[in-house]
């Protein structure tokens, strides 16, 4: 009988990893995953096919953009990063019934490895790291039907399929040809990298790993000088000394009951525990309301939660964009630094239709891959299956979660995980909209008191910044100085080249305002053509030096814009007595005895 919660999309979940048997795990005297260092992780994956095969998987994701690497172990290993190589191996433990052929079928695979490696070293054909894992590999097919058939209570096949669908591509087509020399008979032929495979695989059989089922070596004449009793001796060192490197001694014997029973199932979480978990996914995206919370920082928290409180190895936060049937991945989490290549992908018409659904219902739904797809999001993400979660789906590009556990061949539990990852959106769009909200309110008070022209305060922003600059001058007796600046004659440059230019004056006016003056001076917009400046802590003295080289600053940014402009500019410091409007009035009688003078100068009002 089949176990509902094992994953029928991936057919690697009914054995995440060989050394997750129970009856081998216990025999090894490593520390735990937890603890062990990545010289050991990456020993364990060189013994390992199904986790090594999920590794691959992961790390040829075509969204990172390193499918086309010739891989090897190592570089598996260094493409996804000490933390999710240790993923590969944190895996539940399976009690599997009925080893013996599992084993054959283990030892096989891990003999044809040594024995492509000692031929790639003999010949030209590809470099020995990347031969060893083409052999460690090759039966993958033959591995993806033996885990999934192994829960249903029946025995694979033994007529070694080749359709390695679950390998990258260029390791795929070594393997079918090399099935094809098989059975159409080898020549001592090893410049390829398929015959070198189909050579080695018949070298393994030859020293005793047969595959299951088969009863003695199928030797074909022609690699007959490839078999000695030399080689044989030498690789079932090979095989014996790595399997000593993982702390893993086959020589225990140990019952072999028959493949049908069934096997054990994690215990599923109580009420409790994932009320807990909810009140854990609402404070780790909720945060501290922190008032400089961007977007980016509630999706990074959002992807962080899924992987760290729900087990999942991966999260991506995306959004659909309908009319051209694409999803952006906004943030991805995974344990790992991996930078994204793609971070446009476009979905097959199956899952675009199926995250429509999913939002149209506003609920998750889970996303199957089709295992000959060479596109789609599933594709790009190298995952199997997926939960699509729906964050905001009422917005004109909606959010989704798109969740996974194809690293660790964990199920996929969509009844009882459903409530769970909806919290988890549901929070998350509650924070983006608050989000939203706030960038609004604040594009709102910035318009009520910013002048749309010149982007500088208006004059109600400007008369409170002077009342309270006033106020701070009579307590502690610091200086404070105002000018009045206005645009000489700016009805006639209205007039002679139009309210555009006229428009253009202000604003170039105004950004050398900008430039000229200090942070912590104000400077607003007071009316029509006229600017009122602030400057707090400053004597008038300084003020006549600033003042100068603004009206100059302004006429030579005239020249550039070839038209004429030119400011007047009057200046007048706090008095004891002065209150807003006195201190206006007089650096306002200023700013007339400039323009009375000639234009385009400053004057300081007279402060007797």
């Amino acid at each position: 009988m089949s176990n509902p919660l094992l994953s029928v999309a991936d057919p690697l979940a009914g054995l995440p990893s060989m050394l997750a048997v129970r009856d081998l795990h216990r025999r090894m005297s490593l520390a735990r995953v937890g603890t062990a260092d990545t010289g050991t992780l990456l020993a364990m994956l060189r013994v390992d096919p199904p986790a090594a095969m999920r590794a691959l998987r992961a790390a040829a994701a075509p969204m990172h953009g390193l499918e086309a690497v010739p891989w090897t172990a190592e570089r598996i290993a260094n493409a996804i990063g000490p933390s999710l190589l240790r993923r590969t191996f944190d895996t539940p433990l399976v009690d599997v019934i009925g080893t013996a052929p599992l084993r054959q079928l283990w030892l096989h695979s891990l003999a044809t490895a040594h024995a492509a490696r000692r031929l790639a070293a003999e010949s030209d054909a590809m470099p020995a790291e990347e031969a060893y894992l083409l052999g460690l590999l090759h039966d993958a097919a033959l591995w993806a039907e033996w885990t999934s058939r192994r829960h249903e209570g029946t025995a694979p096949g033994n007529g070694r399929t080749r359709n390695a669908n679950v390998l990258p591509p260029a390791l795929a087509v070594a393997v079918t040809d090399a099935g094809d020399l098989v059975r159409n008979g080898l020549t001592a032929n090893t410049t390829t990298p398929a015959s070198l495979l189909a050579a080695a695989e018949l070298l393994a059989e030859s020293a005793g790993f047969l595959h299951p089922g088969d009863h003695a070596a199928p030797l074909v004449d022609g690699v007959l000088d490839l078999i000695d009793a030399e080689a044989t001796d030498e690789l079932r060192a090979d095989v014996e000394r790595s399997l000593r490197a993982i702390g893993l001694d086959l020589d225990v014997s140990e019952p072999d009951l028959p493949i049908g029973t069934p096997q054990k199932v994690e215990p599923q979480h109580s009420a409790h525990q994932t009320s807990i978990e909810a009140a854990q996914l609402v404070l780790t995206v909720l945060g501290d309301e922190d008032p400089a919370c961007r977007a980016r920082d509630v999706i990074a928290a959002t992807t962080a939660a899924a992987v760290r409180h729900l087990a999942f190895d991966r999260a991506c936060f995306c959004t659909l964009v309908r009319a051209i049937g694409n999803v952006a991945l906004r943030g991805v989490h995974d344990r790992s630094d991996r930078s994204i290549a793609t971070p446009q992908i476009a979905a097959t018409a199956a899952e675009l239709q199926a995250l429509q659904q999913c939002l149209q219902q506003n609920r998750p739904l889970r996303l199957v891959a089709d295992p000959n797809a060479q596109r789609g999001i599933l594709h790009a993400l190298g995952a199997v299956e997926a939960i699509a979660v729906p964050v905001n789906r009422k917005s004109g590009t909606p959010s989704l979660l798109l969740l996974d556990r194809t690293l660790s061949a964990r199920p996929l539990q969509l009844l009882r995980e459903s409530d769970v990852v909806s919290t988890l959106a549901v929070t998350a769009s509650m924070r983006l909209q608050n989000l939203l909200l706030q960038r609004r309110c604040r594009r709102a008070q910035k318009f009520a008191l910013t002048d749309p022209l010149t982007r500088l305060y208006n004059r109600r922003m400007g008369i409170a910044s002077l009342d309270q600059a006033i106020a701070r001058s009579h307590r502690s007796g610091v200086d404070l100085t105002v000018l009045m600046i206005d645009l000489d004659q700016f009805k006639k440059l209205n007039d002679t080249y139009g309210h555009v230019q006229g428009d253009q004056a202000l604003r170039a006016t105004a950004d050398v305002l900008r430039k000229t003056l200090r942070r912590s001076d104000t400077i607003c917009r007071y009316g029509g053509e006229e600017f009122m400046v602030v400057l707090p802590e400053t004597s008038a003295e300084e003020s006549a030096v600033l003042a100068a080289r603004l009206f100059t600053a302004v006429e030579a940014r005239g020249h550039e814009e070839k038209l004429p402009i030119t400011v007047s500019i009057g200046l007048a410091s706090v008095r004891q007595e002065d209150s807003a409007e006195s201190l206006l009035n007089r650096a306002d009688r200023a700013l007339y005895a400039s323009k009375a003078g000639g234009r385009n100068r400053f004057s300081i009002a007279d402060e007797e």
